[in-house]
């Protein structure tokens, strides 16, 4: 029995180093992988605001300073115009000149490009499933930056890749003679104000 347990002494040691060190190559897996992850959400936040705030430089002026037009019916009497560039001429395709900012700003600070070329992805591409999405409820810009993110140490048994995403919103500057502290502007409409 004694020649037995001379030969099995070092076992319990060899094994405990292989798990501990499988333990500390997950942990720095897991570590690289958490600062990989933490480094892109920010840069897609970053990339969010600055989509939003872009799309909110551009809108028409002529929105910004007490138009009016008339409301939709029932109501007929005058209203404020959205604050957002709904009119026919800054259209280009489906989207307006907000939007063509926002989605250049939020691509281009995210370099998000496109799979088959590699390119910097432009606002006239496909915007999904990595790109920007750009909205606006008649007074503020509502950008949302999302990015595929391949892990730089892949986990097995886990996703290789993770969406990050960012949102932001932003309001175009209104310049006047009396602060204004609400926005009477309604859900979004695709045309020009009647």
């Amino acid at each position: 029995m004694s020649a037995r347990r001379t030969h099995q002494r070092g076992q319990t040691l060899v094994v405990f180093a292989l798990a501990f060190a499988l333990f500390l190559f997950a942990l720095v897996c897991l570590v690289a992988d958490t600062a990989f992850l933490f480094r892109w959400s920010s840069a897609t936040q970053s990339a969010a605001q600055l989509a939003a705030q872009s799309g909110a430089d551009s809108v028409d002026p002529q929105f910004l300073y007490s138009a009016t037009t008339s409301c939709t019916p029932p109501a007929r009497a005058p209203c404020s115009a959205a604050i957002v560039d709904i009119s026919a001429q800054d259209r280009q395709g489906n989207l307006y000149a907000f939007q063509r900012a926002c989605i250049q700003a939020g691509d281009q600070s995210a370099e998000i490009t496109e799979p088959a070329s590699g390119a910097l992805k432009t606002a006239n591409d496909p915007q999904s499933p990595d790109g920007t999405a750009c909205v606006s409820d008649g007074c503020r810009v509502f950008a949302m930056v999302t990015r595929t993110v391949t892990l730089p140490i892949p986990i097995p048994g886990f996703a290789t890749t993770v969406d990050v995403r960012g949102q932001f919103y932003a309001a175009p500057v209104v310049g006047g003679t009396q602060a204004q502290m609400s926005c009477p502007g309604g859900a979004w409409v695709p045309a020009p104000p009647p």
